[in-house]
């Protein structure tokens, strides 16, 4: 047999003897899917450390049959006072307020007999003093009558002086007043105040005296002084009526 022949037989040889082996030889089995789960990089990065709790729900409320006691309450936060002192409080500020000296003075204005006259009220102890005047004995007595009618009065201390010109000093003033307020009305009338009546006034009655043309505009003048307060009546006999020229 030649080095050929040799070569070849020993390369056969050492194929079989290598076949063999494969094949006797068991091939290993592949890993379970639960081993390979647990080998995954999560599983090994997390062995070893203890896993959280599952959370819980809360536990609902607890249901009392009994209402909680309410606590008091604390004194207001800006005034300091407590609660039930500052209702008193304004409640007291609720209330109406007024005086005996107002309530005397309104009573005496409410008589005709006194209303035209200045009396002054003075008040100590509920016992009230008039001072000032009248023109008769009967308004002074008048007057204490109506202060001493008046709820909370005990005693009247009655000042008053009479004087008997007062009176007539009284209505003069009034008549001025008048005549000035009748010729402010004729001013606020371009046709009044064209015309220029002379005003007077005598215990509330109204004069006019002066010359026009047109017997309506005295018409006019007329009634617009009765509108004046304390007017009793207006007289316009002394208007003449005259044309132009």
């Amino acid at each position: 047999m030649n080095v050929r022949s040799r070569r070849l037989l020993l390369l056969a040889w050492s194929g079989g003897c290598l076949l063999s082996v494969l094949v006797g030889t068991a091939l290993p089995e592949p890993p379970d899917k639960e081993q390979a789960s647990d080998k995954s990089p999560a599983r090994l990065h997390t062995a070893g450390q203890p896993q959280p709790a599952a959370e819980t729900p809360p536990a609902p409320p607890k249901l009392s049959g009994e209402a909680k006691p309410q606590s008091q309450a604390a004194p207001s936060a800006q005034t300091g006072v407590p609660p039930d002192r500052e209702a008193k409080e304004k409640e007291a500020s609720k209330k109406p307020v007024g005086s005996l000296i107002l309530t005397v003075k309104l009573a005496l204005l409410a008589d005709s007999r006194l209303f035209q006259y200045e009396i002054e009220v003075e008040e100590d102890r509920h016992a009230i003093t008039l001072a000032g005047r009248v023109s008769s004995e009967e308004e002074k007595a008048a007057a204490s009558d109506t202060a001493r009618a008046v709820p909370g009065v005990k005693a009247v201390n009655n000042k008053l002086e009479v004087l008997k010109e007062l009176s007539q000093t009284l209505a003069k003033k009034q008549d001025e007043i008048i005549t000035v307020l009748v010729k402010e009305r004729f001013a606020k009338s371009a046709t009044l105040k064209a015309a220029n009546f002379d005003v007077k006034t005598e215990e509330g009655v109204v004069s006019l005296s002066g010359a026009v043309r047109f017997q309506v505009i005295v018409l006019e003048a007329a009634e617009a002084a009765r509108h004046v307060p304390g007017v009793r009546a207006v007289k316009t006999e002394k208007v003449r009526l005259e044309g132009e020229g």
